[in-house]
């Protein structure tokens, strides 16, 4: 089922809107808890219409584990920052580390203050920026963002290196469109050896397929991973795909997340937030790449069914 515009959707975004259609207006004031807005139920909705999910395009998004600051990319724009502050969210503005132009996909580890990211930025100062994206970490501290660090390799190659994901322990998901992958894009992993990435894995043929698989978000304690793919068989272009272990630590086959969450055009770039509460994508189907959110049980209910296939398999 996909999600529907109510009357109270339209105040939200009315009211939201109010003040953020120009750079001349002033930014509207914003109280409480998810900028104001009523958290959602089990179909996606815009998050912070007007505010945040602009025309002008969004792309990857995450609350701090308080909820007082958020992060999110902006086309064009790099990785913008906004913080409740004295009750109220200040105006969006360009994260310390950020670089216009040149930073994109992230994601907020689960130590609540290692932020890692891709951008194209140049590797040594004064250098050009490159053609693909590198994974790059910064450290937020009570003085600011550290400078931000290049991942040596074997993370980092010549090729394409994108959205960063870590699990409670530290080891890192990614995908990558280096040679010797099953497809276009492939998803792999690192674990951390003495505080660096030595080795690099492919998850395989059970994830990757002969077409591109990105984005993937993995859970703290790594009992699922959630990614995008434009494999055969989907809603659209891309559509997000979940992966649970299982009785002995093995992923099971990718499962379409569904028309609830799928659309006939592109879902990518997904988390969930550090509280554990809900599920944050970005789509294109209302036209703009606009962030959605989902109450995260759209995820066990989707274990549940699979639970119900298996049984129904082993009954047969």
């Amino acid at each position: 089922m996909k999600a529907k515009t109510t009357i109270a959707g339209i105040l939200i975004t009315a009211v939201l809107c109010l003040g953020s259609q120009s750079p001349s207006d002033d930014f509207p004031v914003l109280k409480g808890p998810y900028f104001g807005q009523q958290p959602p139920g089990l179909e996606p909705e815009v998050f912070a219409p007007g505010v945040i999910s602009t025309e002008a395009g969004e792309g990857c998004s995450g609350f701090m584990s308080d909820g007082k600051l958020f992060l999110f990319a902006r086309r064009g724009r790099g990785i913008l920052l906004t913080e409740l502050t004295n009750g109220a969210w200040t105006r969006p503005e360009e994260a310390g580390f950020s670089l216009r132009g040149q930073d994109g996909d992230f994601i907020i580890a689960p130590d609540d203050q290692t932020v890692l990211f891709a951008s194209g930025r140049p590797v040594e100062k004064g250098g050009s920026s490159l053609r693909d994206h590198n994974i790059w970490k910064t450290v937020r501290t009570s003085s600011g963002w550290k400078e931000p660090e290049l991942l040596a390799s074997p993370v980092n190659t010549d090729a394409h290196e994108s959205y960063p994901s870590l699990s409670a322990d530290g080891t890192l998901y990614f995908f990558s469109r280096r040679e010797g992958g099953f497809g276009q894009s492939d998803i792999y992993l690192s674990e951390p050896v003495n505080g660096r990435y030595e080795e690099v894995v492919n998850l395989g043929n059970i994830i990757n397929t002969e077409h591109h698989e990105v984005d993937p978000f993995i859970a703290p304690d790594e009992s699922y991973l959630i990614f995008a793919s434009d494999r055969p068989g989907g809603y659209g272009s891309d559509d997000f795909y979940i992966c649970f272990k299982s009785s002995d630590a093995e992923w099971l086959p990718p499962m379409n997340m569904g028309d609830q969450i799928n659309s006939r055009h592109t879902e990518y770039i997904v988390n969930v937030t550090l509280d554990g509460k809900y599920l944050f994508f970005t789509s294109d189907k209302n036209g703009s790449r606009d962030v959605f959110w989902v109450d995260r049980e759209v995820i066990d209910a989707l274990k549940t069914k699979l639970l119900m296939q298996e049984r129904k398999r082993g009954k047969s």
